[in-house]
Parts: structure tokens; C-alpha cells; sequence
């Protein structure tokens, strides 16, 4: 029932920013962003043993595909929200993150450059195998616009996820997982 809530809650809240946006000046400033995103884990400690592990110990991966809708608030300012389906190796976690994103161009004289963050939480599923825990991005990321509604987003940024899950007939196990994001999307 959670997950249902959850899913119904996003559809709302993109299509009161769609109804929003409906009128051709407002047109321009409602985004959607699908990204690709692979994450470089770089260490994730684990509840049973509280020892960190390293890219040493193990190689540590993740691929992720997400997709956002944004408004820009100011020309400066973009606030949105998305979700995604997300995979993490060594460990072989699935999540589905919901999460809010704000995007910042601080550089007058680089309009396309902007800092992110995004802040969410991954639903919990078992019946589809969906492991819950929260989720923080936090980078930088170009985007290059070739026409009014089409550009190419690219992304560097650090990832913290943190999960809670059953391994090995071992309940109530969390785990944190920093990485480093490297993001190719697509901007309309």
C-alpha cells in the first residue's frame, strides 16, 4: 500500500506541474530530464559488522535511470521531483527512489552549469524486490540545449544511499554506500 501511495503521490504532483505550466510562456520553463546515471562505489559499511569496505575489497557499482520534471521557480532556481529504478552490484541491491531535486546556476557568464541535489527515499517492496532507504546526490552538471526542448545533460556529483535489507537469512541489515555520479541524460 505504501508503494501505491507513493506512485500515486508523484503522478499528482507531475501533473499539477504539467496542468501548471500549460500556457505558452510557462511552456519554456517546465523541464523533463531522463538520466542515466553510473555510480562509482568508493565505500559502504554494513550494520552486522560496522566495517567499511573499500573499492579495494571489492569493486562497487551501480547503474541507475531516472526520470525528473523540473520547474524553473527563477531563472536561476529549478525544483522538481522524480523517481527512478536504481542497481547497485556487490550486494546486488534494487531500489525505486522518489525524490525531490533543485538545480542552481551560481555563474552569470556560464548560464548552461548548475549545482544539484536531490533527496529521496527508495519505496519498499519485497513482493518486487525493492529495497528501501534514503537517498542523497549532491553535484555539478552541464546542460546543452540544441533546440527549445531538446538537450544533452552531463553530471559528476557524489552519491550516498542507504539501505535496509535481508541477506543470507540475516533480517534488519543496513548498509551506507558512498559513490561518485557520472550522469549522461537527455533534457526536452
Amino acid at each position: 500500500m505504501t508503494r501505491l501511495f507513493c506512485l500515486k503521490s508523484v503522478a499528482i504532483l507531475f501533473s499539477l506541474i504539467l496542468f501548471q505550466s500549460m500556457d505558452a510562456e510557462a511552456q519554456c520553463k517546465f523541464h523533463v530530464d531522463l538520466d542515466y546515471h553510473y555510480y562509482f562505489g568508493l565505500a559502504e559499511k554494513v550494520s552486522i559488522n560496522r566495517h567499511t569496505d573499500t573499492r579495494s575489497d571489492y569493486k562497487m557499482g551501480g547503474n541507475s535511470l531516472t526520470l525528473a520534471a523540473r520547474y524553473d521557480v527563477h531563472p536561476k532556481v529549478s525544483v522538481g521531483a522524480g523517481f527512478g529504478l536504481s542497481r547497485y552490484t556487490q550486494g546486488y541491491v534494487n531500489t525505486l527512489p522518489v525524490y525531490v531535486t533543485l538545480r542552481y546556476k551560481p555563474i552569470e557568464k556560464m548560464k548552461d552549469a548548475y549545482v544539484f541535489t536531490d533527496l529521496g527515499y527508495g519505496i519498499d517492496s519485497e513482493e518486487d524486490d525493492f529495497t528501501p532507504g534514503v537517498l542523497f546526490n549532491l553535484g555539478v552538471g552541464y546542460t546543452k540545449m540544441f533546440a527549445k526542448h531538446f538537450g544533452v545533460n552531463f553530471q559528476l556529483g557524489y552519491n550516498l544511499k542507504q539501505f535496509k535489507y535481508t541477506h543470507s537469512n540475516i533480517p534488519n541489515l543496513e548498509a551506507t554506500r558512498h559513490s561518485v555520479i557520472f550522469g549522461l541524460g537527455l533534457t526536452f
